[in-house]
């Protein structure tokens, strides 16, 4: 009679022992999107690479329009400078200013900062945008004085320049409420960290 062989399966693992999940081993498990992300596979560990003289490399995550947006140009000395503002701008000015304990000239010299369109093109199409809309409300302007920075005065009337080959009426007064009317602040405390967000930055633009 054949002798009947057994087989010895100490220490051999079951196709059905599943690894415990990894959470237990203190292991984050990586959610269901990045299980499924879409991208090219993981290169093997080496080397680093170097960049190909010639080719800049441009970071990741900056917004579309970001490198054409120039530095902080807050500094200089102020220059007093008349502007044709919107009445409702300057009643909203003068209103915060008195909420605020701040000046309405730090309020607008920071939201014209802020609003200032970045390119050519941009204050084209808000200047465009300020002067119909103007005059679909029939609103009156006053003029009033406001002691801009000098850089800042100098980026305004740049920018009102290059507008003028195609706009040959622009004027600096469009501009100026057309940045008001995209970051003036309705509320003081939205103000106040307008104004203390310039102050820093023009602290930081001076440092050494």
């Amino acid at each position: 009679m054949a002798r009947r062989l057994t087989l010895n399966t100490a220490g051999i693992k079951s196709p059905l022992d599943i690894a415990q999940p990894a959470a237990e081993h203190g292991v984050r498990e990586p959610p269901a999107d990045e299980l499924h992300a879409s991208g090219p596979p993981l290169s093997p560990p080496g080397p680093p690479r170097t960049a190909k003289a010639g080719k800049a490399t441009v970071p990741r995550g900056r917004a579309r329009g970001e490198e054409d947006r120039p530095a902080f140009c807050g500094s200089g000395r102020p220059l007093q400078t008349a502007i044709a503002l919107e009445a409702h701008h300057l009643a909203q000015l003068e209103q915060l200013a008195r909420a605020s304990g701040l000046s309405l000239n730090a309020i607008a010299v920071a939201a014209l900062h802020d609003g200032l369109p970045a390119t050519a093109v941009d204050a084209r199409r808000a200047i465009v945008e300020e002067r119909v809309a103007r005059a679909g409300r029939g609103e009156r302007r006053v003029e009033y004085n406001l002691r801009i920075p000098s850089e800042l005065r100098a980026r305004v009337d740049g920018l009102t320049r290059d507008c003028r080959e195609r706009l040959p009426r622009a004027a600096r007064a469009d501009l100026v409420n057309a940045a008001l009317r995209r970051k003036l602040p309705r509320e003081a405390e939205a103000a106040a960290v307008l104004v203390a967000g310039f102050a820093r930055n023009l602290e930081l633009a001076c440092a050494p």
